[in-house]
């Protein structure tokens, strides 16, 4: 269920001042535009027949933009996923994944999701923690028996294999601090035209300066498109210090916000995207506290799996979540 919208109220004093002193910031000192990695080894979506290591220390440092790899996943058998969830969706069984607007509370999107469980933001906002914990095992065991009651590889459990191999700290599913529960490992992520957004929503999925020592991916297997549209875009901005974040902060926070407006004013900004044409199969792993969007759709139904990776360090284990 959604969060009831809260009645809009005027903008306390401190906020006010706060969003003035912002405003004067960015009009005096803001530099987008020398942010933008554009053209430059840190601008480049990497794009490989394979996987490797050293695309993996790249993307997790910020030295590239993002990573694609050319059917990744057998796209017939994708193209058969795809066809299962697409149809389930058409027959309702999808739910929307929900944007948390702040004092708007959580906004439908574009997107649909199915499973046995949210994912978990929209869980913890809705008070849904306990029953998010107690349908992951369910949801994880579901996927390895879908093809006629045969064990198989269920994509994103063949990225989490793929990672761990590579990767030196190795890699998982993220665990509950408290209690060790796991974490989901990846949920449908489902589009259906038309889209709200033509364009596409630009947003970040997390909204912190790049730092070479830390950082959130999403990891997104790709099996359905339509026939026009649902190509994604990325602009390779590259916020790296606190300085960076508070001179642009008006601008970008139009990042986290579904107002058309706001988002004719970052695309203004942003200047021309880098387009990543998809296929079905196809993984691609972008660090979501760049500004991405998918391209809004007419007809047709988009489907894709995606999870997010956090990065802690070399040594560290990677964990995956949803």
């Amino acid at each position: 269920p959604s969060t009831p919208h809260p009645q809009m109220s005027k903008p306390t004093q401190p906020t006010s001042l706060l969003t003035r002193l912002l405003t004067t910031l960015q009009t005096n000192h803001s530099n987008l535009p020398t942010l933008l990695e554009t053209n430059t080894p840190r601008g480049e979506i990497i794009k490989s027949p394979t996987l490797t290591t050293h695309h993996l220390q790249r993307l997790f440092t910020h030295e590239c933009s993002g990573i694609h790899i050319s059917s990744f996943f057998h796209p017939a058998t994708a193209l058969s996923i795809g066809k299962q969830l697409s149809d389930k969706t058409y027959q309702g069984h999808a739910t929307n994944w929900k944007i948390n607007q702040g004092v708007r509370g959580m906004e439908s999107s574009d997107v649909l999701t199915l499973g046995a469980h949210p994912p978990h933001n929209v869980a913890a906002a809705t008070n849904q923690r306990e029953s998010y914990f107690a349908n992951v095992p369910r949801e994880l065991s579901r996927h390895r028996g879908d093809s006629g009651g045969a064990t198989h590889y269920w994509p994103m459990d063949f990225l989490r294999l793929t990672l761990d191999e590579l990767w030196p700290g190795g890699a998982g599913l993220a665990r509950d601090e408290g209690t060790g529960r796991v974490y989901g490992g990846g949920l449908p992520r489902v589009m259906i035209g038309p889209t709200r957004w033509r364009q596409g929503f630009v947003h970040v999925d997390e909204m912190a300066p790049l730092d070479p020592s830390r950082g959130l991916f999403s990891a997104n297997i790709y099996l359905q498109l339509p026939e026009e549209g649902g190509t994604l875009e990325i602009w390779p901005l590259g916020v790296r210090s606190r300085w960076d974040w508070y001179r642009n902060a008006v601008l970008l926070s139009g990042l986290a916000t579904q107002d058309v407006e706001k988002q004719l004013e970052l695309r203004e900004a942003l200047g021309e995207p880098v387009v990543v044409d998809v296929q079905v199969g196809d993984l691609v792993l972008l660090c979501v506290q760049r500004p991405h969007a998918v391209v809004g759709f007419r007809e047709g139904c988009r489907v894709s799996l995606q999870g997010f990776l956090e990065y802690s360090g070399e040594k560290e284990r990677l964990t995956l979540e949803v």
